[in-house]
C-alpha cells in the first residue's frame, strides 16, 4: 500500500491549512508583556516590593530569600518542613512562595498575571 493511496491532495492542504492556522492562532495569543519586574515580599509587619533586575540575597530574622536571573527563591528558612525552600525559584508573575510558620511569602509582580493549572 503507497502513501499516495492512503492521502489524497486534498488532505495535504487541510493539513497544512490547519497547521498554518493553529501556528498563527498560538502566535497571537503569546502574552509579550507578562515578564517579571519586581518581587513582593509579605511578612507579618511589612509589604515591600523590590526590583528582579539586580541578583541580591536578603538575609531577615527567619529566612534568606534569592534574588537571581529575574527569579527568586526562599533558600534558608529556620522552620522544620523546609517546604518553603524546595518550592524553589518563581519566575512568572503570578507565581508564590510561602513560609507559613514564619508568616512571610513571596510573590512575582509584572504587567500581567497568568494564570495556570495549579492556581486556577
Amino acid at each position: 500500500m503507497y502513501i499516495r493511496e492512503i492521502f489524497k491532495k486534498g488532505d495535504i492542504l487541510l493539513a497544512a491549512v490547519v497547521f498554518a492556522v493553529a501556528l498563527f492562532w498560538s502566535q497571537c495569543n503569546r502574552k509579550n508583556d507578562s515578564e517579571p519586574q519586581s518581587l513582593r515580599i509579605v511578612t507579618e509587619h511589612t509589604d515591600d516590593t523590590i526590583s528582579l533586575f539586580r541578583d541580591t540575597v536578603i538575609t531577615m530574622e527567619h529566612l534568606v530569600i534569592e534574588i537571581r536571573n529575574n527569579s527568586a527563591a526562599i533558600t534558608g528558612s529556620d522552620c522544620a518542613t523546609q517546604q518553603c525552600v524546595r518550592t524553589g525559584y518563581i519566575r512568572t508573575p503570578g507565581q508564590m512562595s510561602a513560609c507559613m510558620p514564619n508568616r512571610t511569602w513571596i510573590e512575582i509582580l509584572g504587567s500581567e498575571k497568568t494564570t495556570d493549572i495549579i492556581s486556577y
